[in-house]
């Protein structure tokens, strides 16, 4: 079970009022990380997502993680998050194209199928909706990723391979 992620952003509260609509939930300022905002999912679990400015670092410390600064990230980058949403494709996408970002449905090799919103247009947060999650928690399994490992690599619609 995942409680939370940090993620960054150019615009840490754009991004996060944009994933608290997806999410039905709560944007908030984060006030440990200067100029960070949070959003709750509003579930069971408290699920959140922290935005941090696109140039804050996380360093370790003797007294835990501290907070430092570094050169940001302009670009695209090598990460992304897949969080479930209560609401349909229409909605997701309307949502997107508001806040002038990239959004598209996509299959990741035929096993589900999610809606890729590029925050910023350079952050994939994978978006599934309630038919979405149905399929990724019936077929994302141990069991299932077992069987995949054991048959030929394959790489349709945009799922890497080696």
């Amino acid at each position: 079970m995942l409680f939370h992620a940090s993620i960054p952003a150019r615009e840490p509260e754009k991004v996060a009022a944009v994933l608290a609509e997806i999410w039905q939930g709560e944007a908030m300022p984060f006030p440990p990380v200067p100029g960070a905002h949070v959003v709750f999912a509003g579930d069971e679990r408290a699920t959140t997502l922290e935005i941090y400015p696109a140039n804050r670092t996380l360093v370790p410390s003797e007294a835990g993680v501290a907070i430092g600064n570094g050169p940001g990230c302009g670009g695209p980058v090598g990460d992304h998050v897949a969080i479930a949403t209560p609401l349909g494709i229409a909605e997701i996408e309307a949502i997107a194209d508001k806040a002038g970002w990239r959004v598209q449905v996509a299959s990741r090799g035929g096993i589900f199928d999610v809606v890729e919103i590029w925050l910023e247009d350079r952050y994939l947060v994978e978006v599934l909706t309630p038919d979405m999650q149905a399929d990724y928690i019936g077929r994302v399994t141990p069991t299932n990723w077992r069987a995949m490992l054991s048959a030929p690599l394959q790489a349709p619609g945009g799922v890497l391979a080696d």
